[in-house]
Order: structure tokens, then sequence, then C-alpha cells
């Protein structure tokens, strides 16, 4: 009897060891992927207002500034921001000759700013040859000219759009 009892435990202890000695193992695919990212966001509303001028001379300019961030992974230098407006600035004022609004971006690290640029309804380049960056606190001058022919302008909301472009 003892000698039944000792070969059943033996072979309790040798099923239980077994079963631990054969781990399993299992695999899955991790499927990743990073799309296109073309973020860009502008901190505040910029206010122009042309108040002062020299007797014999046009209106003075007036300026502003805000600043703008900017994420984009697309790489090859081929991305750009462009900038349009939401009404013709030629058009505005109770004269003739509209006003002239320009915009100095500071482009982000590798890229490229376009300099003063006048604004339009057309979008014009104002930064190129950006590379893949995440950057913030970037300039926007903008800068707003009159002639004395444009007469008086009320007030006047004009939207400038941003756009990233590839």
């Amino acid at each position: 009897m003892k000698m039944l009892k000792a070969f059943a435990l033996a072979f309790v202890l040798f099923a239980g060891l077994s079963s631990v000695a054969m781990a399993q193992t299992d695999n899955h695919v991790v499927n990743v992927e990073v799309q296109a990212i073309n973020e860009i966001a502008i901190t505040g509303d910029v206010t122009l207002q042309i108040t002062t001028a020299t007797a014999g001379a046009d209106p003075d300019d007036a300026t502003g500034s805000t600043s703008y961030a900017i994420t984009t992974n697309d790489a090859g230098g081929t991305t750009r921001i462009t900038a349009s407006t939401s009404v013709d600035p030629s058009g505005l004022g109770t004269g003739s000759g509209g006003v002239d609004i320009q915009v100095d971006a500071t482009a982000p690290s590798g890229g490229a700013g376009a300099g003063n640029v006048s604004l339009g309804t057309t979008a014009v380049n104002v930064v190129t040859s950006i590379d893949p960056v995440s950057e913030g606190t970037l300039s926007l001058d903008y800068t707003l000219s009159a002639t004395a022919e444009t007469g008086q302008l009320a007030s006047t909301a004009v939207t400038v759009t941003y756009t990233i472009v590839n």
C-alpha cells in the first residue's frame, strides 16, 4: 500500500510538473500607420486702424501682429502655407484704390518666408519649402496701407485664411 501511495504521489507530481514545463506561446500582428498631419493654429485676431497722416502725404501705415503654430509631417520640402482674404481689400473704402493688407509670415525652421505679401481673395504663398516640423510662436506681421483717395473705411472684418498645401 505504501508503494501504491508513493507511486500515486510521484505520478501526480510528474503530471503537475509536466504541465508547467509545457508553456504555450502565441502571437498576433499589430498594424501601425502614421497618416499625413498638417495642422496650423492662429493665436488671435489683429486690429489694423489708420489714424494719422503727415500733411501732403498719404496716411501712415497701421501695423499689428499675432502668431501661429504649425505641425506637419510631410517630407520633401514642397509643403507651403498660403493665405487669402474673404473680401478683396482693393475694393474697400469710400473712394478709389481701396486698401492694401500685407502679411510677413515667419517661416518655421527649414522653411522660407515670402516677405511682405499683399493679400487678396486669390491664395498666395506666404511660407514655402517647409520640411517636417512642429513649431509654435511664429510671427504673422500685418501692415495696412491706404492712400488719401481710399477715403474712409468703417471697421470691416476681413477673414484671412491660412492653408497648408503639399
